[in-house]
């Protein structure tokens, strides 16, 4: 369950951050550092080697994750809804990866927990926890527009500008305090963002955006694939869907959160080489998907069992390949 980008996570929990300024090699320095910080200091209270902390880290934070969301979602629509939402996620293909040494489950927890204490207008415990997010993993950033986004919306109830600035200083706190340590460890505090040439063939950011603006990534899809890599064109269609769905059926925050969580890995990373690949690997966190796409296939139990169904086939195939060192996301 340490494959892939498990290993860079490891490298960084035991030798720390590495980077020697060529920004054409593959470095460490564009993984985030929370949870590896939290493997590194789990393995030096516990006595636990930093692989098994990798991995009790990520299987309780996922564990927690579905718990909660469960709370979440049952408060917002039921036990019915709530039951159906956390059973498509946990059979959903990539959701392999929330037993694994990646940061979706500590990731997911976060996101879980923030809406939950937005819900009660805590803005700034949700801040912090926007915060902690974007520390794990460039998702975190999205969870900013979507709490100000409340905080507006809810202006009249309590204070606005009061808590503006305190609150997205602390929800982007795990950006800038990342960036603040590489400058002071290597001169550049962008290092985390220009490495990531090294990891899409050496195309440049801008050209990643300029040809996802462009629509290119949609005529590069691979529709006619059904391994992992060819199921994401399919998901990225399906998320689509069910984005437009919900935002008849949602929250608004929600929706404009599983806009972002949708729109951040294609105008940054679509538009280069991989195409849609990995897809369905960052829309694991976008709760919201889940909650739509239960939402419509509870209409039909059968139709909900064979979902399921087919989703846990495609998840005993993900889990085979991974483990056998194969890409699956």
């Amino acid at each position: 369950m340490l494959q892939w980008d498990s290993e860079w996570y490891f490298k960084i929990a035991t030798e720390g951050y590495r980077y020697n300024g060529d920004p054409t090699i593959q470095q460490n320095v564009v993984f985030y550092p929370l949870y590896p910080l939290l493997s590194r200091g789990l393995a030096a209270i516990s006595g636990l080697s930093p692989a098994d902390s990798l991995l009790l880290v990520a299987n309780v934070a996922g564990l927690l994750a579905v718990v909660a969301l469960f709370k979440l979602v049952r408060e917002e629509f039921g036990d019915r809804l709530a039951l159906a939402t956390v059973a498509l996620l946990s059979f959903f293909p990539t959701s392999v990866l929330l037993s694994a040494g990646y940061t979706e489950p500590l990731q997911l927890l976060l996101i879980v927990a923030f809406f939950l204490v937005l819900k009660q207008g805590r803005y700034l415990s949700a801040a912090l926890l926007a915060g902690l997010a974007v520390a794990d993993r460039s998702t975190g950033i999205v969870l900013l527009p979507v709490l100000l986004w409340e905080m507006w919306r809810n202006r009249d109830q309590r204070p606005f500008l009061a808590v503006l600035l305190p609150c997205v200083v602390l929800a982007t706190s795990g950006l800038w305090l990342f960036m603040i340590y590489l400058w002071s460890q290597f001169g550049d505090p962008f290092v985390f963002a220009e490495g990531q040439t090294a990891f899409h063939r050496e195309t440049t950011m801008a050209a990643r955006i300029i040809a996802a603006l462009k629509l290119e990534p949609f005529t590069r899809m691979t529709l006619n694939d059904w391994n992992p890599w060819g199921q994401d064109s399919w998901f990225t269609l399906l998320f689509i869907v069910l984005i437009a769905v919900g935002a008849f059926r949602l929250r608004s925050s929600w929706t404009l959160f599983a806009m972002g969580v949708l729109l951040l890995p294609y105008l940054t990373l679509s538009g280069g080489p991989a195409g849609f690949v990995s897809m369905g690997r960052f829309n694991l966190v976008s709760f919201p998907l889940f909650v739509v796409l239960a939402d419509l296939l509870l209409r039909a139990k059968w139709l909900l069992a064979g979902v399921i169904g087919l989703l846990g086939a495609a998840l005993l195939m993900n889990t085979a390949l991974f483990a056998r060192r194969i890409w699956i996301g």
